[in-house]
């Protein structure tokens, strides 16, 4: 590929991000920051199903063991996705 078409690419690139930093729109969760969550089971498609305050949440987990049903976790909201650590 051309270095100026690269160049024009990467700089494209970087104003669509700094343009969607400036703007006002945020996408909030039900909470902030991390709370703790209880694991309830790993779906199908491999996300992670945690509960908090009765209600269920679908999360990416970070971790790679097994856990029970009922153990505690810390589930986590960032950019629109839920994320659960163990």
């Amino acid at each position: 590929m051309d270095i100026k078409l690269l160049q024009e690419l990467s700089l494209t690139n970087r104003i669509l991000s700094l343009e969607e930093r400036a703007s006002d729109f945020v996408i909030k969760g039900d909470f902030q920051g991390s709370v703790a969550g209880y694991w309830k089971k790993l779906g199908e498609r491999g996300e992670g199903i945690v509960s908090y305050k009765d209600k269920d949440y679908v999360s990416k987990p970070i971790g790679f063991v097994s856990l029970p049903a009922g153990t505690e976790v810390e589930l986590s909201y960032a950019n629109g996705i839920y994320y659960s650590k163990f």
